[in-house]
């Protein structure tokens, strides 16, 4: 009996203008069974996936377990002769975490523009492994250096910023700052980041990315097939 096995990504979660976190699962005939890592793709190429690891994202493993097994369980329940009830709560659960999928509302948009003007990727620095924020977190301090004009990201989060370059990088100083320092000036870095991002709302931001971008260079994760295999 040929056994098909390997590993894929799916559970796609947060996605906006081609990026997004997807998980990588350990596969028999293509059905999710094990998950092994989380990562954000920047982009999708034709024999790969280009992305960075970040932390493992619980609605990315849900979403690749239930988008398969949901309606497979909700079938198998019905031909069984189970709860037709309790199949249609299954398929509605299944359906709800497809509306994951997509960054949803304005500001979260706005928010994931920030982070590729700033770092070259729409993923936010609370998702991103240590070492990869710590490296963005020196290319920003430079850039803001040049940009601050005399002021601190706390002092734009708390006036304003005198053009779209600052507030970007105050936004991204702050962010970074609330991934890596210590739990009370992390949280304190966070809420100044969201103040800056709700202070935002000029539509010439979209126009900022070329300026700001990061960049930091990201990792080449394996594409959906990678690793694929067949056994007996």
């Amino acid at each position: 009996m040929l056994v098909i096995f390997g590993t894929r990504y799916c559970g796609e979660v947060d996605s906006h203008c081609g990026q997004g976190q997807l998980t990588r699962f350990f596969h028999i005939y293509y059905v999710p069974i094990v998950p092994l890592e989380t990562k954000w793709m920047t982009e999708d190429l034709a024999y790969g996936r280009n992305g960075h690891d970040v932390a493992w994202s619980i609605r990315s493993v849900v979403a690749g377990y239930m988008r398969t097994w949901g309606p497979l369980v909700a079938l198998g329940g019905l031909a069984g002769g189970g709860s037709f009830v309790a199949s249609a709560a299954l398929l509605a659960l299944t359906a709800w975490t497809w509306t994951w999928r997509w960054v949803r509302g304005e500001r979260e948009r706005r928010r994931c523009d920030h982070h590729m003007h700033a770092f070259g990727t729409r993923c936010d620095p609370l998702r991103m492994k240590a070492d990869l924020a710590t490296r963005l977190r020196a290319e920003v301090a430079e850039r803001w250096a040049r940009a601050a004009d005399g002021r601190t990201p706390e002092d734009v989060a708390r006036l304003g910023a005198a053009n779209p370059t600052q507030a970007v990088l105050a936004y991204a100083s702050l962010r970074l700052a609330a991934r890596l320092a210590p739990a009370e000036q992390a949280s304190k870095a966070r809420a100044a980041s969201e103040r800056v991002l709700d202070a935002c709302k000029d539509a010439d931001l979209a126009l900022a990315g070329g300026p700001y971008r990061s960049t930091a260079p990201a990792t080449l994760a394996p594409g959906p097939g990678a690793g694929d295999g067949a056994g007996r």
